[in-house]
């Protein structure tokens, strides 16, 4: 067991754990993260709006399990790694809530700068989020490539297009081994709340050349 994170929840679960009879018959559908899961062996019903299941059969589910103390009167749920390294991330994420739209900038910045797709991510809006998150996984979050990369930017302007919207257009120099040049972008960066944190995040990007520092993901092309 020494691979699982440990969650101790303490009393009031007794009774969803010991038998899953009340809940059988269940013909519901869980989705978790798009992703369909059999429910026949769940028990799952949905009672008085709260969604119920037998903590035991859930944590089995995901590879794990739940384990009654009597003595202690507490219910330990033993989940894989992965579980606990999802609320890492979320920690994470919720550090890097940007609290002006020049932090959010600054953060795609350098997540460009660094390659890291992950940061990009992280500063993006619900709306974005939803559109690059599957182009995300599938380069594992990496962006960018071997060269060229961007370097510092210059010429910054910021736009106040309303109290909680600004957009920043600005040029970027761009390196590699051997030749040196420049690019140009639009962000545009709006207040609001993204998985239950308030914070300035991008809403839209637009670049001269989405392609000249490689694999750039959420980004479109000025307009002509």
């Amino acid at each position: 067991m020494k691979s699982l994170s440990k969650i101790v929840l303490f009393t009031g679960l007794g009774a969803m754990i010991a038998v899953g009879s009340a809940y059988a018959g269940s013909k519901l559908n869980l989705i978790i993260n798009g992703q369909e899961f059999d429910t026949s062996k769940l028990d799952l019903q949905v009672k008085d709006g709260k969604v119920l299941v037998p903590i035991d059969l859930l944590a089995e589910k995901f590879k794990g399990k739940a384990v009654y103390d009597a003595d202690k009167n507490e219910v330990q749920v033993m989940l894989p790694d992965s579980a606990q390294q999802a609320v890492q991330i979320g920690r994470l994420e919720a550090g890097l809530v940007p609290t002006t739209a020049q932090e959010a900038l600054n953060t795609w910045v350098k997540g460009i700068q660094t390659r890291n797709g992950a940061l990009q991510y992280a500063v993006f809006s619900p709306e974005l989020r939803t559109k690059t998150k599957q182009e995300f996984e599938y380069y594992y979050w990496t962006t960018g490539g071997s060269s060229p990369h961007m370097t510092e930017i210059d010429k910054l302007k910021t736009k106040s297009l309303n109290k909680t919207t600004t957009q920043f257009s600005f040029d970027y120099g761009l390196r590699s081994s051997n030749w040196k040049g420049t690019g140009s972008a639009i962000v545009t960066v709006q207040k609001m709340t993204s998985q239950g944190y308030e914070g300035w995040y991008i809403t839209n990007i637009k670049m001269k050349d989405p392609g000249d520092t490689g694999t750039t993901i959420g980004v479109e092309p000025f307009k002509k």
